[in-house]
């Protein structure tokens, strides 16, 4: 292997010429010894566009749905000295047919010791999955209607509120 080296404190700068790009081949690690920034990405462009921009592409010759295409992992150790993925991010393809495609975010985080999906962010909806349940420290108002499953109990209402339901019980 090679190695590039500056001496201590000096920036190395790649600068590909035109259009091109630097390439790494290979897994890749970057090992900080402070709790600083690991990696800073700097856009110095003055527009109103989104900059800097991370790009994760998976360039599958066979796309098809519920594929991953990639995953932001939260990495830390237990009390036993053992790497854990406490939580994780993943993108993934919903509908891959032309003209229709829909995207899905996952988040999953480890629920007594196992990785779970506790929550998927699709085009039409956000599901809480997995025993995951939703509070809220403040008001809940949907634009259209709230839908309870059958035997849902509804807590917290005071006399002063209004709620109105179409069921003959509540």
């Amino acid at each position: 292997g090679s190695t590039m080296s500056s001496p201590s404190n000096a920036d190395i700068t790649l600068d590909p010429s035109g259009t091109g790009a630097v390439g790494v081949l290979g897994s890749q690690t970057i090992t900080n010894t402070t709790t600083d920034d690991s990696l800073t990405i700097t856009t110095t462009e003055d527009s109103s566009s989104a900059g800097p921009v991370i790009n994760l592409k998976r360039n599958s010759s066979s796309p098809a749905d519920a594929d991953y295409l990639g995953q932001i992992k939260f990495k830390g150790e237990n009390d036993a000295d053992q790497q854990v993925t406490y939580a994780k991010i993943s993108g993934k393809i919903g509908d891959a047919s032309d003209t229709t495609e829909d995207g899905i975010v996952e988040i999953s985080h480890i629920k007594a010791g196992s990785n779970t999906i506790t929550g998927r962010f699709k085009s039409d909806k956000y599901q809480l999955l997995n025993g995951t349940e939703l509070e809220v420290a403040g008001a809940l108002s949907s634009s259209t209607s709230l839908a309870l499953a059958t035997g849902a109990t509804v807590t917290g209402i005071a006399d002063e509120d209004t709620f109105s339901s179409n069921s003959a019980t509540l």
